[in-house]
């Protein structure tokens, strides 16, 4: 459980309408349990410690999350959600559930999911997202989920892609497929016969996991709790019970009016 009054949300300087908006409602709720908001990334580097910072995806902040992660200093990192998110997702998305602006996760001294936790299917069950049977496709090809410029600035992994397209000629001959964010191919798509999917830490990984394609990725994705970390582990898939880690997913998002609310800080992990 996180006291809202020990927090402060990043309101990063030149944002569009549509999420200025929404940094602004979350602000204006945080401000008023007693939290603050910073308005540029200075502000947040001089925050004391025993401030909890409130950041995202922000090439700006990449050398000062790595030290916090370093010294285990506690900041929160939001991005959108796992499943019922809004955008770049070619699963069911939130408007289609009445949620305006979908699910958002919310993390506690990580990006994604790093454990999965003891906890009821019944946020999973409400969701509604259809979970594919693991397929095996022994001769199938490869998906590389390519990350944004923006993300490989932030986790300071510049030319992910290329390096990695080396690393698998070196492992094997299959095929591959790369694709993305902006890919108008569905995942499904390009996932249909897919041996696996590689990833660093694309949502688009989580997603390939539910439609019953295995993966390997980064260790601080969260489907590295269901998939494979090792590269050169590729040829040798994994196929884990998958609800566990379904229902800890659901666990780790929240709707705006949890954000709002009060229920995220008592949910947060």
């Amino acid at each position: 459980m996180i006291d809202p009054k020990t927090v402060c949300l990043l309101i990063v300087p030149g944002l569009k309408k549509f999420k200025l908006d929404l940094f602004m409602r979350i602000g204006k709720k945080i401000e008023a349990a007693g939290g603050s908001v910073a308005n540029s990334f200075d502000e947040v580097n001089k925050l004391p410690d025993d401030i909890i910072p409130i950041i995202g995806c922000s090439p700006e902040l990449s050398s000062t999350a790595q030290d916090w992660l370093k010294r285990e200093r506690k900041f929160i990192y939001w991005d959108r959600g796992y499943a019922r998110r809004v955008f770049a997702t070619w699963l069911p998305t939130g408007d289609a559930m009445g949620i305006p602006g979908g699910y958002y996760r919310w993390h506690l001294n990580s990006y994604q999911m790093q454990r999965i936790s003891d906890v009821p299917q019944d946020r999973w069950d409400f969701l509604k997202t259809p979970v594919t049977t693991w397929q095996r496709n022994p001769k199938g090809h490869i998906v590389i989920a390519c990350p944004t410029p923006t993300y490989e600035k932030f986790h300071a992994i510049e030319g992910w892609t290329e390096k990695t397209l080396r690393r698998l000629a070196r492992i094997t001959n299959r095929q591959v497929v790369t694709r993305d964010k902006e890919s108008k191919r569905s995942l499904q798509s390009d996932l249909a016969g897919a041996h696996s999917l590689v990833a660093h830490g694309s949502v688009a990984a989580v997603e390939s996991v539910i439609c019953g394609c295995p993966v390997v990725v980064d260790h601080s994705s969260a489907a590295a709790l269901v998939g494979l970390t090792e590269l050169e582990q590729i040829e040798n898939p994994v196929y884990p019970d998958r609800q566990p880690w379904l229902n800890s997913l659901a666990y780790c998002q929240f709707t705006e009016e949890e954000l709002t609310n009060g229920k995220l800080w008592s949910m947060i992990t």
